[in-house]
């Protein structure tokens, strides 16, 4: 995961109009959501463009479906969840009182994710991990779901959200592409953390072994800057230029229009480097440009 901004969603002409009339209609019970899908649908190509393809959960790229449109607070009915101590087992739940769906953020641009089937819908794979954020929205103080839109800032998901700006730093991964919490346990951060990677199904054999993938293609390119980079305070004819170079090369990897994923996975590999604060100061800096 990394951070998407979402601030700037194209939206064509009368679409707001139209999100506004059936906002109105949902909340007087004339509609369910799914009856004015054509609506957010609308938005599919201008979500996807926001992060050139990739889901925004597990950031990998999504392929033609008509189900990229993900509503972070549900449309629909929302099912209460629980996990166990280790964060894998869970638990489901009828939330008292009923709550029928955020039916004032169902039309809202901003709580559309772009996000692919295995984030977005519960399913079980072949390995038998299971995942899928579907009705779920599961909060730190459930004695604080908003019934109505005035209370929403009451709430504290339990569910990182790709357009926080800060909170996709969060996860961290080990050497093998696993997700896992490295905070306290009970803690919001830990809570936030174990919930995501359950709900987003984000610790998945071929999502971790395509973290480890995209890292051994990446790490040359930061082995060739830090050796140009010591040549450069050497005093080593060319080196500047050829360091620039190179730090080019990586800083690509993380243009919003690279094809490239898991960039939130490389950030965090790039934290652990041992030598970036003294050493090589300027992978510090490349990571604060980072969402």
């Amino acid at each position: 995961m990394r951070f998407v901004d979402n601030t700037f969603i194209d939206l064509p002409y009368g679409w707001e109009d139209r999100a506004d009339v059936a906002t109105a209609a949902l909340i007087n019970g004339d509609i369910v959501a799914d009856d004015r899908s054509a609506i957010w649908k609308e938005l599919k190509e201008s979500l996807e463009s926001l992060s050139n393809g990739r889901c925004w959960y597990c950031e990998t790229n999504i392929p033609r479906t008509d189900n990229a449109v993900d509503h972070y607070r549900p449309k629909g009915t929302v099912t209460g969840v629980t996990l166990d101590g280790e964060g894998k087992g869970i638990t489901r739940y009828d939330i008292a009182p009923a709550h029928a769906g955020y039916k004032w953020a169902a039309f809202k641009p901003e709580n559309f994710r772009f996000s692919c089937q295995h984030c977005n819908e519960y399913r079980k794979d072949l390995q038998g991990t299971a995942g899928g954020k579907w009705n779920y929205f599961p909060l730190v103080e459930e004695n604080q779901r908003a019934y109505n839109e005035l209370d929403e800032d009451n709430e504290v998901p339990s569910l990182i959200d790709p357009c926080n700006r800060l909170e996709w730093k969060l996860l961290s991964y080990d050497k093998a592409g696993k997700p896992f919490s490295r905070f306290d346990e009970g803690t919001v951060e830990d809570i936030k953390v174990k919930y995501s990677i359950r709900l987003y199904h984000l610790d998945q054999k071929k999502l971790n072994e395509g973290r480890i993938a995209q890292w051994k293609l990446f790490l040359p390119l930061v082995n060739d800057a830090k050796k140009w980079y010591l040549k450069k305070l050497r005093g080593d004819q060319g080196a500047e230029a050829c360091f620039q170079k190179e730090l080019k090369k990586v800083g690509q990897w993380f243009h919003p229009r690279s094809k490239n994923t898991y960039l939130g996975y490389l950030v965090y590999q790039l934290a652990q480097d041992k030598d970036k604060d003294v050493l090589h100061p300027w992978i510090s800096e490349l990571i604060s440009t980072v969402g």
